[in-house]
């Protein structure tokens, strides 16, 4: 088989691809956990582009949720017949972005994306939408020259930038028949600029939240309240050292090889500047290395949580707002790995190598199936930043990766 003739096709559709990228990403598709309607708006929109390529069987597997105006958070599986029935390439991609964070550090609208100098930038560019679109149009240029050389499955969901429950959480607990132990599963969600790692591992997640409740009051009477702001200023330094003194052990293997201990998000407590706050709510975001206990972080957290409400007075709950542990890792050769290293060998000349990364992605799902996933993308790693950006080398080379993969 001459790859060249789709190598070809797919240089023949890079402006294509490109326009949409750029027409997928105008549509914000955040979910209601990050003040969102839902991603229905946009998955129309690659549902039609999927369905134009006339796939043998196509699902729509909606999950239920009242918080958005459509009534459910949907989820797309399409499979083209191949030469082989005996396995499936799984293509996985997520249609939900983050927000674009402050709007001023952004050189345009984030949900209006620009194409200049061979770069596409915009919300959820990288994050997921060069999969998605990679997806859609390598199926499409093996469609129309060679055809598939095994069965292949492209799942587009939602969800996952806030834990999936309504995305391939669902999916699989609706339909656990989709996907089979022989199958070959990639998720394209994480990668470097090289392409040249492919993450079989993933760190432990576990978000907590930490309400501090004290006496809130005038500014001029801090003799009448207990400050919470102060309180989990020393709070947030202390619990930060400790954690990254006492869990401070490495593995290689992970990059970065530490666990790590994040304080995120911070919600707004008064709105004017003479009041003392007396609530304040933030989180910490810990991606914890597997052959740690996630369990003996919470409980150092409740220790220093002890120690600093004892000393100011104050109350602070410490909850576990995500939670996700590492299930067992995808072997270095199962034949998802093999495959998809020969693919980015041939197409981008570098020999990939497994690794394990601090993200967590939707190959967790499937990991804790029992099935081997793989994660790979060529990518500038401007993930949630702002100004997020793709190549469109990229994203053609990208596109041919997955078709080598699909002959």
């Amino acid at each position: 088989m001459d790859f060249q003739e789709i190598a070809r096709k797919i240089d023949g559709l890079s402006s294509e691809c490109t326009e949409f990228l750029v027409r997928i990403c105008s549509i914000p598709a955040l979910g209601p956990d990050n003040n969102g309607t839902g991603e229905m708006a946009k998955y129309q929109v690659v549902k039609d582009a999927v369905t134009a390529l006339n796939p043998d069987l196509i699902e729509e597997i909606h999950a239920p949720d009242e918080r958005v105006p459509d009534g459910v958070r949907p989820n797309l599986l399409a499979v083209f017949h191949g030469r082989d029935n005996a396995r499936t390439l799984w293509i996985l991609s997520h249609i939900d972005v983050v927000p674009p964070g402050e709007q001023r550090l952004w050189e345009h609208d984030p949900f209006k994306p620009e194409v200049r100098d061979g770069f596409i930038s915009g919300r959820g560019v990288e994050d997921n939408g060069q999969a998605v679109v990679a997806s859609i149009f390598a199926a499409r240029a093996v469609k129309e020259t060679v055809g598939f050389g095994m069965n292949v499955g492209l799942a587009l969901v939602s969800d996952e930038e806030t834990g999936s429950l309504y995305g391939l959480d669902y999916i699989l607990h609706q339909r656990p028949d989709l996907f089979k132990p022989e199958d070959l599963i990639l998720v394209p969600d994480a990668g470097n600029a090289d392409g040249d790692v492919i993450e079989i591992a993933e760190k432990h997640l576990l978000h907590v939240k930490f309400t501090i409740k004290g006496l809130q009051g005038h500014a001029s009477r801090p003799d009448k309240c207990r400050n919470t702001l102060r309180a989990a200023a020393h709070f947030v330094v202390e619990l930060d050292e400790l954690l990254h003194s006492k869990f401070n052990s490495k593995n290689t293997f992970f990059n970065p090889p530490e666990s790590t201990f994040e304080p995120t998000r911070k919600e707004a407590n008064v709105p004017n500047v003479n009041t003392i706050p007396g609530e304040d709510v933030l989180f910490f975001d810990c991606r914890i290395l597997p052959d740690l206990d996630p369990r003996q972080v919470l409980d150092e957290m409740e220790l220093v949580a002890e120690s600093v409400q004892e000393r100011f007075g104050v109350q602070i709950a410490v909850d576990e707002f995500l939670r996700s542990d590492s299930p067992n890792p995808t072997p270095a050769d199962a034949p998802v790995v093999f495959a998809l290293a020969q693919a980015v060998q041939e197409i981008y000349g570098v020999q990939p190598r497994p690794h394990g990364i601090g993200g967590q992605t939707v190959a967790t799902f499937f990991r804790k199936r029992g099935l081997y996933a793989a994660v790979w993308e060529k990518i500038l790693q401007m993930a949630h930043a702002p100004n997020e950006r793709v190549s469109v080398e990229n994203l053609i080379g990208n596109t041919k990766v997955f078709a080598r993969m699909m002959v």
